[in-house]
Order: structure tokens, then sequence, then C-alpha cells
């Protein structure tokens, strides 16, 4: 798909300074109490991505209920994790994450305290928190921003899907790509607003299939960032009925929502495609190595008697 030309600086600048006041009119943007330790604002992140505030808020409450004693989530199945992320979409990427987290920083410090990530440089923080394997970009930024307070923009799928539309982004981007070009028309001061401000659109539940390219194709030329704050009072006044675009065909079964959170950007995604694969392999691999010893014990059992039959008739 041809991309159309990417707005200057300058024309960004300004489509921001509108898209602001227009979602504030629209939701009520509230920047959450985020004054977590460390290891909690990583879980959190796990809860928030692609996800909205309230939603991330009950899991992250609904974990502290279910697992008290963080040892016994560590030592969980993917399974057993799950039921932590009720109602969200991708519940064993999500459980597969925070084991992940909780095993890392244990095996590190022998407890559950991650402290001393605050104190590192932010070159220092994003190495260490390279070694955890398996994590998004967006649960490592929103780590670094909360914790280091670096300038930068924590971006999951469903807001760069919502900055494509804009046309504020490309779909060749990846998530960390489209955040750093971001960075720089969206002040420092301004940028944990600007987050959970796109963050309200981008996770609507009625509106944000049309930021999806397997439900609504985009135009082939891209989109026009010219006419997105047009567009997009036009979607808040007339909702999904108003798209020009014609939906997807493919895209009628509810399937069509989760393919394209399988399908994330190569470039962001090759770490976490091989972790996706884990929590499938953990949770379906064990019942069927069970069954296939009885069956097989059973079968000798009966050709064995099969054969014995006969000699004792002779």
């Amino acid at each position: 798909m041809a991309s159309s030309s990417r707005p200057k600086t300058a024309d960004r600048q300004a489509i921001l300074k509108k898209l602001l006041p227009l979602l504030k009119k629209h939701y009520k943007v509230t920047v959450p109490k985020l004054d977590r330790p460390v290891m909690e604002t990583m879980l959190y992140a796990v809860c928030l991505e692609n996800a909205t505030v309230e939603d991330a808020e009950t899991a992250f409450q609904r974990f502290s209920q279910l697992f008290p004693d963080l040892n016994e989530a560590r030592v969980s199945s993917i399974g057993e994790l799950e039921p932590v992320f009720a109602g969200q979409g991708e519940v064993d990427w999500r459980a597969f994450r925070l084991r992940a987290i909780l095993q890392y920083v244990f095996d590190k410090t022998y407890n559950f305290e991650f402290e001393s990530l605050r104190k590192k440089t932010l070159e220092l923080a994003t190495k260490q928190l390279a070694k955890i394997r398996h994590i998004s970009p967006f649960v490592r930024t929103f780590t670094l921003q909360q914790v280091i307070g670096a300038h930068v923009l924590p971006i999951d799928q469903d807001t760069t899907r919502f900055m494509v539309w804009m046309g504020l982004a490309t779909p060749d981007q990846s998530h960390d790509e489209v955040g750093e070009s971001l960075k720089s028309i969206v002040r420092k001061a301004e940028a944990l607003q600007f987050c959970f401000a796109i963050r309200c659109l981008a996770s609507d539940s009625s509106l944000k299939a049309a930021f999806d390219p397997q439900v609504y194709a985009p135009p082939v030329e891209g989109y026009d960032a010219s006419t997105s704050i047009d567009r997009l009072t036009s979607l808040f006044k007339t909702g999904l009925a108003g798209l020009k675009s014609a939906p997807v065909k493919k895209a009628a079964a509810p399937a069509a929502e989760d393919k394209p959170k399988k399908s994330a950007a190569s470039k962001t995604a090759k770490s976490t495609t091989s972790a996706k694969a884990a929590p499938a392999k953990a949770t379906k691999a064990a019942p069927v190595k069970a069954e296939k010893p009885k069956s097989t014990a059973a079968t000798k059992s009966t050709s064995s008697k099969a054969k014995a039959s006969p000699k004792k008739s002779k």
C-alpha cells in the first residue's frame, strides 16, 4: 500500500493542538495514580497494554486478590494466571509476560523488589529491561517513563493503529518508531496526558474498529493527515456507520479482532512471536503426552491377548 506523504513537523504539531482538546471534550481524560514500586509498575503495564484504564485497574486489583503471595504467582502455570485478565484480549500473552517479570526479578534479587532500576541512567535501565525475555516494547517503555522519568511515549498496537489512521504514523513503523517520531512534537510535561488521551479513543470498544486495517481497509494511498481532525469529528458524530471505507468481509467473524493482534509488525514482535508460542505449548502439550501412553498400552495388551488365544486352543 502506498503511503501518503508525511506531514511536516509544524503540521503535525498543529494537528495535535486540535486533537487533544477534541479528545478531552469527548472523553473524561484522567491520568491514574502511577506511583507504584518498579515491579508493580511493570505488572500494571501488562494489564494496561491494548486496554482501557478501567480494565487495567480491574485486572491489577484482581491479581492482588488472587495472588497475595507473589511467589505463588511466579510458580503458577499460564492457565492459572489467565483468570487475572478475564475480559481482556490475549490473556495467554499477558499471563506469560506477567510470570516472566516475576521470575526475572526473583532470580536477580531473590525477592520481589526492583527499586535499583530507579538509580540507573536511561541507557543502563533500557539494557536492564532488555534482559527480561518476552516483555513487550510497551511494557519496557512504560516502565522507563514512570520509573526513570524518561521522555518516551509508550505506544501499543491499538494506539499505533490510531496514529496511522490520523496520518501521523505509517503502517511499516514499529511501536518504538512511532513513539520516537511523536516525541519530537509532544512536550515532556504533556507526554503522560497525551498517552492517556489517545488511549481513550484507541481502546474505545465502540469506535476502535475504525482503526483496524483488518476490519476497515485503509485507502490505497494511505491516510491523509490534513483531513484527520475532520474525519475524527465525523467519527464522533456518526460512529462507524459514517465511515467511507467499506468493512472487510473476512472481518465479520469474532476472530477478526484477534487476528491483527497475532500479526504484530515484524520489527517489534521478533522476540514476542516466540513468546506467544510458549504459553500454547505449555498448556496444550501436557495432556496429549499423558494420553498417548495409555492408548498405546491398551493396544499392546489387546493384541497380546489375541495372539495368545490361538495357542491355547491348539
